[in-house]
Protein backbone atom coordinates (compact mmCIF):
# COMPACT_ATOMS: atom_id res chain seq x y z
CA UNK A 1 0.00 0.00 0.00
CA UNK A 2 1.63 3.37 -1.19
CA UNK A 3 0.90 6.92 -0.50
CA UNK A 4 1.81 9.20 -3.76
CA UNK A 5 0.82 12.47 -5.22
CA UNK A 6 0.24 13.92 -8.57
CA UNK A 7 -0.20 17.48 -9.24
CA UNK A 8 -3.53 19.47 -10.76
CA UNK A 9 -1.73 22.43 -12.03
CA UNK A 10 0.13 23.77 -9.53
CA UNK A 11 -1.63 21.73 -6.84
CA UNK A 12 -0.28 18.17 -5.23
CA UNK A 13 -3.44 15.93 -5.07
CA UNK A 14 -2.43 13.01 -2.63
CA UNK A 15 -4.04 9.68 -2.78
CA UNK A 16 -4.01 6.17 -1.01
CA UNK A 17 -3.01 3.15 -3.56
CA UNK A 18 -3.58 -0.63 -2.04
CA UNK A 19 -1.51 -1.87 -5.21
CA UNK A 20 -2.40 -5.19 -6.59
CA UNK A 21 -4.40 -6.01 -9.23
CA UNK A 22 -7.01 -3.98 -10.56
CA UNK A 23 -8.87 -6.62 -12.59
CA UNK A 24 -8.88 -4.69 -15.72
CA UNK A 25 -10.56 -0.98 -14.15
CA UNK A 26 -9.21 -0.21 -10.87
CA UNK A 27 -11.70 1.19 -7.61
CA UNK A 28 -11.33 4.99 -6.99
CA UNK A 29 -12.58 5.95 -3.98
CA UNK A 30 -14.01 9.51 -3.01
CA UNK A 31 -14.79 9.76 0.96
CA UNK A 32 -16.93 12.21 2.96
CA UNK A 33 -15.81 16.22 3.78
CA UNK A 34 -14.05 15.09 7.14
CA UNK A 35 -12.57 11.77 6.03
CA UNK A 36 -8.88 11.25 5.26
CA UNK A 37 -7.28 8.32 3.62
CA UNK A 38 -6.02 7.09 6.08
CA UNK A 39 -9.29 6.21 7.69
CA UNK A 40 -9.15 3.32 4.83
CA UNK A 41 -6.22 1.43 5.16
CA UNK A 42 -7.21 -1.32 7.13
CA UNK A 43 -10.82 -1.84 4.74
CA UNK A 44 -9.35 -1.27 1.78
CA UNK A 45 -8.28 -5.05 0.31
CA UNK A 46 -12.19 -5.66 1.11
CA UNK A 47 -12.99 -3.99 -2.13
CA UNK A 48 -11.33 -7.35 -3.82
CA UNK A 49 -9.23 -5.29 -6.15
CA UNK A 50 -6.62 -2.11 -6.64
CA UNK A 51 -8.25 0.52 -4.76
CA UNK A 52 -7.18 4.35 -4.52
CA UNK A 53 -8.65 6.82 -2.34
CA UNK A 54 -8.26 9.79 -3.29
CA UNK A 55 -7.60 13.30 -1.05
CA UNK A 56 -9.35 15.97 -2.79
CA UNK A 57 -7.51 19.98 -2.03
CA UNK A 58 -7.89 20.85 1.36
CA UNK A 59 -8.13 17.31 2.64
CA UNK A 60 -5.50 15.61 4.33
CA UNK A 61 -1.74 15.75 3.21
CA UNK A 62 -3.43 17.54 -0.47
CA UNK A 63 -2.34 20.87 -0.66
CA UNK A 64 -4.47 23.24 0.69
CA UNK A 65 -4.52 26.69 -2.05
CA UNK A 66 -6.00 29.86 -1.34
CA UNK A 67 -8.76 29.21 -4.22
CA UNK A 68 -10.56 26.47 -6.25
CA UNK A 69 -12.72 24.73 -4.22
CA UNK A 70 -15.85 25.61 -6.69
CA UNK A 71 -17.06 21.93 -7.56
CA UNK A 72 -15.94 21.42 -11.37
CA UNK A 73 -12.27 22.05 -9.49
CA UNK A 74 -12.75 19.50 -6.98
CA UNK A 75 -14.24 17.28 -9.74
CA UNK A 76 -10.97 17.40 -11.59
CA UNK A 77 -8.88 17.05 -8.43
CA UNK A 78 -10.43 13.47 -8.55
CA UNK A 79 -9.71 13.23 -12.41
CA UNK A 80 -6.34 14.19 -11.75
CA UNK A 81 -5.88 11.10 -10.10
CA UNK A 82 -7.56 8.84 -12.29
CA UNK A 83 -5.51 9.69 -14.87
CA UNK A 84 -2.87 8.83 -12.94
CA UNK A 85 -4.02 5.39 -11.97
CA UNK A 86 -4.81 4.44 -15.46
CA UNK A 87 -5.59 5.25 -18.88
CA UNK A 88 -8.69 2.64 -19.31
CA UNK A 89 -11.61 2.48 -17.36
CA UNK A 90 -12.57 2.75 -13.63
CA UNK A 91 -15.02 1.96 -10.79
CA UNK A 92 -16.42 4.67 -9.16
CA UNK A 93 -16.74 4.35 -5.37
CA UNK A 94 -18.06 7.83 -2.73
CA UNK A 95 -19.11 7.88 0.33
CA UNK A 96 -21.00 11.09 2.11
CA UNK A 97 -20.19 14.85 0.13
CA UNK A 98 -17.29 12.73 -1.90
CA UNK A 99 -20.36 11.91 -3.94
CA UNK A 100 -20.48 14.89 -5.63
CA UNK A 101 -16.95 15.91 -6.73
CA UNK A 102 -17.09 12.04 -8.25
CA UNK A 103 -20.30 12.54 -10.12
CA UNK A 104 -19.05 15.76 -11.42
CA UNK A 105 -16.19 14.08 -12.99
CA UNK A 106 -18.22 10.49 -14.04
CA UNK A 107 -21.09 12.36 -15.91
CA UNK A 108 -18.21 14.58 -18.03
CA UNK A 109 -16.09 11.09 -18.35
CA UNK A 110 -18.65 8.42 -18.95
CA UNK A 111 -16.55 5.94 -21.31
CA UNK A 112 -14.67 5.58 -18.41
CA UNK A 113 -17.10 4.64 -15.69
CA UNK A 114 -17.79 0.97 -15.89
CA UNK A 115 -20.06 1.44 -12.27
CA UNK A 116 -20.96 4.04 -9.81
CA UNK A 117 -21.33 3.09 -5.74
CA UNK A 118 -22.82 6.01 -3.57
CA UNK A 119 -22.58 5.57 0.28
CA UNK A 120 -25.41 7.71 1.91
CA UNK A 121 -25.61 10.59 -0.37
CA UNK A 122 -27.92 11.85 -3.18
CA UNK A 123 -26.66 12.97 -6.52
CA UNK A 124 -26.36 16.40 -5.90
CA UNK A 125 -24.14 18.89 -4.82
CA UNK A 126 -25.84 20.51 -1.41
CA UNK A 127 -25.50 24.11 0.04
CA UNK A 128 -25.39 24.08 4.14
CA UNK A 129 -26.14 27.73 6.03
CA UNK A 130 -23.17 28.93 7.97
CA UNK A 131 -24.93 27.77 11.48
CA UNK A 132 -24.63 24.24 10.09
CA UNK A 133 -21.10 24.45 8.74
CA UNK A 134 -20.21 25.72 11.95
CA UNK A 135 -21.60 22.87 14.07
CA UNK A 136 -19.93 20.38 11.45
CA UNK A 137 -16.80 21.70 12.21
CA UNK A 138 -16.88 22.19 16.01
CA UNK A 139 -17.55 18.43 15.87
CA UNK A 140 -16.28 15.47 16.70
CA UNK A 141 -15.60 12.23 13.37
CA UNK A 142 -14.59 9.08 14.39
CA UNK A 143 -13.05 9.81 17.69
CA UNK A 144 -11.12 13.06 16.71
CA UNK A 145 -11.27 16.75 15.89
CA UNK A 146 -13.26 17.64 12.94
CA UNK A 147 -10.52 20.39 12.58
CA UNK A 148 -7.59 18.08 13.07
CA UNK A 149 -8.81 16.39 9.66
CA UNK A 150 -8.59 18.91 7.17
CA UNK A 151 -7.78 22.24 6.45
CA UNK A 152 -10.29 24.70 7.76
CA UNK A 153 -9.81 27.52 5.77
CA UNK A 154 -10.71 25.22 2.81
CA UNK A 155 -13.41 23.77 4.16
CA UNK A 156 -15.18 27.06 4.90
CA UNK A 157 -14.25 27.64 1.38
CA UNK A 158 -15.43 24.22 -0.03
CA UNK A 159 -18.51 25.27 1.81
CA UNK A 160 -19.43 29.03 0.59
CA UNK A 161 -17.97 27.84 -3.07
CA UNK A 162 -21.37 25.05 -2.75
CA UNK A 163 -24.08 25.53 -5.66
CA UNK A 164 -27.74 24.14 -5.82
CA UNK A 165 -27.00 21.50 -8.05
CA UNK A 166 -29.07 18.29 -8.86
CA UNK A 167 -27.53 15.38 -10.67
CA UNK A 168 -30.57 12.78 -10.74
CA UNK A 169 -31.68 13.55 -14.02
CA UNK A 170 -28.41 13.06 -15.99
CA UNK A 171 -27.61 10.37 -14.01
CA UNK A 172 -31.32 9.01 -14.34
CA UNK A 173 -30.66 9.39 -18.42
CA UNK A 174 -27.22 7.68 -17.79
CA UNK A 175 -28.39 4.34 -16.55
CA UNK A 176 -24.76 3.34 -15.05
CA UNK A 177 -24.70 0.33 -13.04
CA UNK A 178 -25.54 1.63 -9.75
CA UNK A 179 -25.17 0.68 -6.20
CA UNK A 180 -26.43 2.85 -3.42
CA UNK A 181 -26.39 2.76 0.35
CA UNK A 182 -28.78 4.59 2.84
CA UNK A 183 -27.76 5.18 6.45
CA UNK A 184 -30.83 3.61 9.10
CA UNK A 185 -30.52 8.01 9.98
CA UNK A 186 -32.01 9.05 7.51
CA UNK A 187 -29.98 12.62 7.60
CA UNK A 188 -29.39 12.00 4.66
CA UNK A 189 -31.28 10.18 2.11
CA UNK A 190 -34.64 10.80 3.80
CA UNK A 191 -37.56 8.37 2.49
CA UNK A 192 -38.48 10.61 -0.38
CA UNK A 193 -35.05 10.67 -1.70
CA UNK A 194 -35.07 6.87 -1.29
CA UNK A 195 -38.21 6.85 -3.33
CA UNK A 196 -36.71 8.69 -5.89
CA UNK A 197 -33.66 6.82 -6.01
CA UNK A 198 -36.03 3.28 -6.83
CA UNK A 199 -38.05 5.32 -8.87
CA UNK A 200 -35.30 6.99 -11.36
CA UNK A 201 -33.15 3.60 -10.96
CA UNK A 202 -35.05 0.48 -11.38
CA UNK A 203 -32.38 -1.74 -11.82
CA UNK A 204 -30.16 -0.21 -9.42
CA UNK A 205 -28.72 -2.24 -6.09
CA UNK A 206 -30.57 -0.37 -2.96
CA UNK A 207 -29.42 -1.45 0.34
CA UNK A 208 -30.14 0.04 3.56
CA UNK A 209 -27.97 -0.16 6.82
CA UNK A 210 -30.66 0.30 9.14
CA UNK A 211 -28.33 -0.15 12.42
CA UNK A 212 -25.25 2.25 10.75
CA UNK A 213 -25.18 6.08 11.69
CA UNK A 214 -24.47 8.15 8.31
CA UNK A 215 -20.91 6.77 8.97
CA UNK A 216 -21.98 3.52 7.27
CA UNK A 217 -18.50 2.15 7.92
CA UNK A 218 -19.98 1.43 11.27
CA UNK A 219 -20.79 -1.33 13.17
CA UNK A 220 -19.67 -3.27 10.21
CA UNK A 221 -16.11 -1.65 8.48
CA UNK A 222 -16.78 -4.04 5.49
CA UNK A 223 -20.39 -5.02 4.61
CA UNK A 224 -19.81 -1.50 2.10
CA UNK A 225 -16.71 -2.50 0.88
CA UNK A 226 -17.91 -5.99 0.15
CA UNK A 227 -21.37 -5.12 -1.35
CA UNK A 228 -18.98 -3.04 -3.98
CA UNK A 229 -16.68 -6.19 -4.38
CA UNK A 230 -19.69 -7.67 -5.95
CA UNK A 231 -21.03 -5.01 -7.52
CA UNK A 232 -17.71 -4.16 -9.25
CA UNK A 233 -17.89 -8.18 -10.52
CA UNK A 234 -21.00 -7.97 -11.74
CA UNK A 235 -20.44 -5.00 -13.90
CA UNK A 236 -17.56 -6.42 -15.40
CA UNK A 237 -19.23 -8.96 -16.58
CA UNK A 238 -21.79 -7.43 -18.62
CA UNK A 239 -21.83 -7.01 -22.19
Amino acid sequence: MASAFTPHGEVRIHYLDSGGDDLGAPLIFVPGMTDVAEDYRAVLPAFGRRTVVVEVRGHGRSDAPAAGYDLPTLGADVGAVVDAITAGPVHLVTFSRGTSAALWWALQHRDRVRSIAIGDYVPQEIVLGEPQVRFLLDGRWRGTPVRDRLDETAALATFRAAQIRSFWEPLSDWQPPLLAVRSGSGSIIDADAWARYRQLFPTAELHEFDDSPHDIFRPDRQRYPLLVREHTRRADARP
